[in-house]
């Protein structure tokens, strides 16, 4: 959703809105010029919720969480305010690209080696979220941005401090950490018995309401390369509450029973999706290592060797860029 907003002062802040890129139930998010004219995206609550303690105080997480950080594959927030009329807001760098569930969506499912990079770069942000006591929880397609070249020259992650030289085809960064658990912060809303993330993406724990930890991301990231490779989940249900008992109690199936894939990275999915948080990977690390392990494995193979039904590389020629912001407007 895309609608122009003329250069409209944000009342209280130095920012114009040039146009509204995101919606979501409690926030929107904007294009907008920053102090200096340069553009930023702008993530602010939506005006129905500016009474609401509890959607303001989870926004205000979100940015302090983000702000704490500074990594490659996780957004940055620059700034956390208060418009003038008490609504708060985030600014962080305008990216272009699109999220990797659309890129599946246009698609279809990716080159295993491609796929596995970019759940390794993931795994990288979630480590240093992991550090700083921070707990994703809404891993999924949707939240991993893949940031793409400007046209001109321009490329959209010089706001991201990658080395020079870093960007790959493919820079995933990991957005929207509106549900994000952040320890001794005591800004975390008390959710009660409500379950928050997407059926599809949940943990066993998450779904028990127990007590979640960087092993609930771990098994989010298990989700996402499962579908990633194979173009559907493990457990391939609509119904939210069949997903959910599915994630309980049916053990996912291997990925070498749907398609070929280095034994390496096949047990690498296959722990990361154990029910039982002590069975999986303990860290983000040691998933990402044991998926380079694989990818080493692999050298880089793109299609089956026993010449079985492979998965084809994304179509030759890329698509042109759509202007979308690398952050979730909502919840």
């Amino acid at each position: 959703m895309v609608q122009e907003n003329d250069g409209q002062p944000l009342p209280g802040t130095p920012y114009r809105l040039l146009q509204r890129i995101g919606s979501g139930s409690c926030s929107e998010v904007f294009e907008v010029l920053g102090r200096r004219g340069q553009l930023r995206a702008l993530k602010l609550l939506r005006a129905m919720h500016e009474g609401s303690s509890e959607v303001s105080a989870r926004l205000v997480q979100e940015g302090r969480a983000l702000a704490a950080l500074s990594h490659p594959h996780i957004v940055k927030v620059e700034e956390v305010g208060v418009t003038s009329d008490g609504r708060p807001f985030l600014v962080m760098p305008r990216l272009f690209g699109e999220t990797l569930r659309e890129r599946l969506d246009a698609r279809g499912p990716l080159a295993t080696p491609a796929a596995v990079r970019i759940a390794i770069q993931v795994l990288g942000g979630l480590a240093a979220t992991h550090r700083a006591g921070i707990v994703h929880r809404d891993v999924k397609p949707a939240n991993v941005f893949l940031v793409q070249p400007r046209a001109g020259g321009e490329h959209a992650v010089d706001d991201l401090e990658c080395a020079p030289g870093a960007l790959e085809i493919d820079h995933a960064v990991l957005i929207d950490f509106g549900i994000a658990k952040v320890s001794c912060d005591g800004l975390e809303p008390s959710t009660g018995s409500n379950v928050l993330g997407t059926p599809r993406y949940l943990s066993p724990e998450q779904i028990r309401g127990e007590e979640v930890d960087a092993r609930t991301d771990v098994y989010a990231v298990g989700l996402l390369l499962f579908e990633a490779i194979t173009g559907r989940g493990p457990f391939p249900v609509v119904d939210s509450m069949a997903v959910m008992r599915a994630h309980l109690h049916t053990p996912a199936p291997r990925l070498r029973s749907l398609l070929w894939v280095p034994p390496a990275l096949d047990h690498a999915v296959a722990r990361a999706l154990e029910k039982d948080p002590a069975l999986r990977w303990q860290t983000a690390d040691a998933m990402a290592a044991a998926l380079a392990e694989a990818q080493g494995e692999n050298g880089g193979r793109e299609t089956p060797a026993d010449g079985g039904a492979g998965l084809a590389a994304p179509p030759t020629g890329e698509r042109s860029a759509r202007p979308l912001l690398a952050h979730g407007a909502a919840r």
